[in-house]
């Protein structure tokens, strides 16, 4: 009897008092695709977040002894600027881009950064000189 009310009343209609069999919503392929472009997106965001943060420094102007040096905010070591510093000045914090080099192994020397362009300056920083005190200051007990 089910038999022939499906035949009559076509594949499409169901039969009263039974549910129709559950769809799914997606088809594996939908699925693999959205989780491809997700995963793909996402590997771009994490690949240009590198990028960015491996040329890119950003912290305050000193002169040194070998010429400009720059204490980045990030992780707080002394680099020294080598390349295009012309519009970089003592006393500024500024973004630079450019290529991060690694002191010789062994070598006391501070890490060189080689510096493409000036990115940003933000203004001036500060820097508190180290205290000053002579021999002359000392013996008459003046302080600095």
């Amino acid at each position: 009897m089910v038999a022939l009310a499906a035949f009559i009343n076509g594949p499409g209609t169901p039969i009263q008092g039974c549910a129709p069999a559950p769809q799914p919503n997606h088809t594996g392929a939908v699925v693999g695709a959205i989780a491809a472009a997700t995963g793909i997106a996402v590997g771009i965001v994490v690949l240009v977040s590198v990028e960015k943060d491996h040329h890119n420094i950003k912290g305050c102007v000193t002169a040194g002894q070998n010429g400009l040096e720059l204490r980045s905010d990030s992780d707080k070591k002394t680099y020294t600027l080598l390349g295009v510093t012309a519009n970089t000045r003592p006393g500024d914090i500024v973004r630079l881009h450019g290529t991060k080099e690694k002191a010789a192994k062994g070598s006391s020397a501070d890490p060189s950064f080689v510096v493409e362009k000036v990115t940003r300056t933000y203004g001036a920083c500060s820097v508190t000189p180290p205290p000053t005190t002579t021999a002359a200051n000392d013996k008459h007990g003046v302080k600095p």
